[in-house]
């Protein structure tokens, strides 16, 4: 049985960070809320960029975060 969990650390060692963010931004179990927070705004930017940018998100900034806590937090 292939956990989630292992599904994310593929994707991050593949430099998939935009997979590893749809799977992980819905964790619950060790991530902290804040964690949570930044790894969903950082996968919204990326699927959403013009509402994020119309409402003033700095995109790189917040994708950088996110890509920053799901590589710490899944690294293989």
């Amino acid at each position: 049985m292939i956990r989630k969990s292992d599904i994310v650390r593929d994707a991050v060692k593949a430099g998939n960070m935009k997979k590893a963010l749809r799977i992980a931004k819905d964790f619950r179990i060790n991530v902290t809320r804040e964690q949570r927070s930044k790894m969903s705004r950082a996968y919204e930017c990326m699927i959403y960029p013009d509402f994020y940018k119309q409402i003033g998100t700095d995109i790189p900034g917040a994708i950088a975060e996110g890509i920053a806590v799901v590589s710490s937090l899944y690294k293989a």
